[in-house]
């Protein structure tokens, strides 16, 4: 008996191992030759494409496949459209490229670049061949694919591969995007076409839409990368202008993003269609590649940025107070050796308090990111206290962000990063700002050259300090690059 039972527990154990290396070699990253692109929407109906579109391009990052990327097109629900959905796009897609490594260049939004898009497809369809194919990822309707293959010239057509994964994409028809996967099917028949199973509850609950508590790895991690795949969720990026609603906030959905990691562990050789969020953190811990720069690296021109001291204000200091060095307060290392602390209102909150305006000239046309140089002091009081303030801005400008113009143009509250174990009385950068209960967002304004803008920043929580406040061009920058450049 005592030998039986010995055999069982061999037999379980090699069971045990063996599953364990199928699943293993099933998730090793194995994308088949060739090139990788996509057409996404994002921009109506499926907020699931924020983060779905950010997971893809970070899938590529960290499986070393960042060369292979050649297209991106977004917000390709072609003539109904929501623009505020647009603009939360552009700082998925764009933004993520920059924050791992991709090529910018190769990324375009449907709604404004949609030429440029095609004929950046025609040139990677003319590229392609038997050992250097097009995959296509299908993860939105299907009108701007089947225009990007019609456009491409015939004899190339058989070197794509066409991939999908539900019948939503493929049969929806709304506005202008008629064309579906049937038609591409059978207009095109020599393109190659693979449906794969839906990433929706492919894996049960540990699939790519799954609980939000599986991901709270991401949240929880020190890596800004993580924290900012996490906070792309629709769970926490839901329109307060749209009066959406949803169940987002049981649900992480990055399903589109599902066909990716199907490509990059195999594709049609075993690629992996029932994976999700173990396999997503098995990759990111395995290769923790942190940000990588797509281009050479780019240097920093004068009129890239527009830097202002917090104390080269004009307006009556009210009650912000100038400390310099030697002063009691005084945070060491502050640019110009000066810098500004607000004494009004409560620690807490409070109502907009002694504004203060800046007044500069746009050196160039561009969409700059606002970014400022800030500290706080407690007094005995919580950590989350003392650490921000209010701004506004006046001109002719344009949101370049998940924000209306409106919104840019009343005061919106403006806070240090960290938590509550940020230390005080250090320099810490502020750069996002809160419209609504923890709906954060980027500040980022399309300037024209030669215009002139007037900031406002206003007290909000008292013993609050700016030393300077710096606008560079996001398009060209990082935000990571960025705070190295402007660091004290």
């Amino acid at each position: 008996m005592k030998k039986r039972h010995n055999s069982i527990y061999f037999i379980v154990a090699l069971c045990l191992i063996t599953n364990f290396l199928c699943i293993a070699q099933k998730s090793k990253i194995n994308m088949p030759n060739g090139r990788i692109a996509f057409s996404s929407d994002g921009n109506l109906h499926d907020s699931d494409d924020w983060g779905a579109t950010a997971f893809s391009l970070a899938f590529l990052h960290y499986a070393g496949l960042e060369k292979r990327f050649v297209h991106y097109d977004y917000n390709n629900h072609l003539g109904k459209s929501r623009e505020s959905w647009e603009k939360i796009m552009d700082d998925v897609a764009k933004g993520g490229a920059k924050r791992f490594g991709l090529d910018a260049t190769k990324i375009f939004n449907d709604q404004t670049e949609k030429d440029a898009a095609i004929a950046n497809f025609i040139k990677e369809a003319e590229k392609s061949s038997k050992n250097n194919p097009l995959w296509l990822i299908c993860a939105g309707p299907m009108q701007m694919a089947y225009e990007m293959i019609e456009a491409s010239p015939e004899n190339k057509r058989h070197y794509i591969n066409a991939i999908s994964h539900g019948k939503w994409n493929g049969d929806h028809s709304h506005g202008e995007s008629k064309k579906t996967w049937a038609d591409m099917k059978k207009d095109f028949p020599t393109v190659k076409y693979i449906e794969i199973i839906d990433q929706n509850k492919s894996n049960g609950e540990d699939d790519f839409q799954s609980n939000i508590n599986n991901w709270q790895w991401l949240k929880n991690s020190t890596n800004e990368n993580w924290q900012w795949l996490y906070n792309l969720d629709d769970t926490y990026q839901v329109d307060k202008l749209e009066r959406w609603k949803s169940d987002t906030e049981k649900h992480f959905d990055i399903s589109d993003a599902g066909m990716t990691y199907w490509l990059i562990t195999g594709g049609p050789n075993g690629g992996n269609d029932k994976a999700g969020w173990k396999e997503t953190k098995a990759l990111f811990e395995n290769k923790p590649i942190e940000n990588s720069s797509p281009t050479p690296e780019i240097k920093l021109a004068s009129a890239d940025y527009i830097f202002m001291e917090a104390e080269s204000t004009a307006s009556n200091l009210q009650q912000w107070k100038l400390i310099k060095m030697g002063d009691a307060n005084y945070v060491k290392n502050a640019s110009g050796w000066a810098h500004i602390e607000f004494l009004g209102n409560k620690p807490d909150m409070g109502e907009p308090n002694s504004p203060l305006e800046y007044i500069f000239t746009a050196p160039k046309d561009g969409n700059f990111r606002l970014i400022m140089m800030t500290s706080k002091r407690l007094e005995g009081v919580r950590g989350d206290m003392c650490n921000d303030g209010y701004v506004k801005m006046e001109g002719d400008f344009k949101s370049a962000t998940n924000l209306s113009k409106e919104d840019l143009e009343n005061y919106i509250k403006y806070f240090q990063e960290g938590s509550t174990k940020t230390p005080e009385l250090e320099w810490h950068w502020g750069q996002r700002a809160e419209l609504g209960r923890h709906v954060f967002h980027n500040l980022i304004y399309t300037f024209k050259k030669g215009e002139k803008y007037t900031l406002t920043l206003a007290g909000r929580s008292k013993r609050f300090s700016v030393d300077y406040l710096v606008f560079y061009d996001a398009d060209k920058f990082s935000l990571k690059k960025a705070k190295e450049i402007f660091n004290n």
